[in-house]
């Protein structure tokens, strides 16, 4: 009788703490939830605008050209994005013709018809110009001076900062002033190709 008793006692701790680890785990604690959805990502813009447009542009298209003319150009550069870029100018192409040897160009020297003798005899100056002055003045920065066309480097890396919606203008001067080989270019044609890059980053 007494080992029965001992068993039912032993059956009854088991069962109240079984029951009490029951209870615990059914036990409400205080809590609290917060979220953080929707969260977006959105990718902001690069887009660079020559003269307000997105197309090629020309900015020369000049003949007769002789010595004493100047033709200057200015283009507009916009970055119409939404983030700040580094403009350069870049893939700088110049090609140049003969068109053919006149007499003035024979006698002055000129003995080939395999390229025009231009781009040797006009001369290009670049600078950034805040308020679109085809002169230079104060608080332009000239990047080129006095650089003869067929000289002109393939790129100029100015790390221009071009925030969203600022513009820059930058001008280029072309002078044909005299040089002692003028008559060589007679009838000579040459074409500049320029590529303005804007950027993420500026180069190191």
């Amino acid at each position: 009788m007494k080992k029965l008793n001992i068993r039912i006692l032993s059956s009854t701790i088991v069962i109240a703490l079984m029951s009490m680890a029951l209870g615990l785990g059914a036990t409400a604690y205080f809590s609290d939830t917060e979220t953080s959805t929707s969260n977006t990502f959105t990718a902001g813009t690069l887009d660079l605008e020559i003269d307000d447009v997105n197309t090629n542009v020309i900015k020369w298209s000049v003949t007769n050209m002789r010595p004493g003319n100047q033709p200057i150009r200015v283009f507009k550069l916009t970055n119409v994005g939404s983030i700040t870029g580094y403009l350069d100018l870049e893939n700088i192409v110049v090609t140049e013709a003969e068109n053919g040897r006149l007499d003035p160009e024979i006698e002055a020297g000129d003995t080939t018809d395999a390229e025009g003798e231009l781009g040797s005899c006009v001369k290009i100056n670049f600078f950034t110009s805040p308020n679109n002055s085809q002169w230079f003045e104060a608080g332009d920065v000239k990047f080129q001076t006095d650089i003869f066309i067929a000289d002109l480097p393939s790129n100029y890396e100015l790390d221009y900062q071009l925030g969203a919606g600022e513009t820059v203008y930058i001008v280029a001067q072309v002078n044909w002033w005299s040089t002692a080989n003028d008559n060589q270019a007679q009838s000579d044609s040459l074409q500049l190709d320029i590529e303005f890059e804007l950027a993420q980053r500026a180069v190191d």
